[in-house]
Formats: C-alpha cells, sequence, structure tokens
C-alpha cells in the first residue's frame, strides 16, 4: 500500500504513446483522488 505523500516505482513496457488514465472503479476511490494520468511518450 502506498500511503499519502509517498510514491512507488512500477515497471512496464511503454509500446502505445498517449495519456492513460490510471484509477480504480469504486467511484467514492475515485473522488477521493485515487487515478493518475500516465503519460506515454
Amino acid at each position: 500500500m502506498v500511503e499519502p505523500n509517498e510514491t512507488s516505482d512500477i515497471a512496464f513496457a511503454a509500446d502505445n504513446p498517449g495519456d492513460w488514465k490510471r484509477h480504480c472503479y469504486t467511484t467514492d476511490h475515485q473522488e477521493s483522488g485515487m487515478m493518475a494520468v500516465i503519460r506515454v511518450s
């Protein structure tokens, strides 16, 4: 679990350029900021 104000590194093959939304499908989680945009260029 990543706590508030902490970061985590994730390794993955970024072979499809664009902006990708990463989020939880639970609406309460989205509203509390549990989402991010990953930019692949």
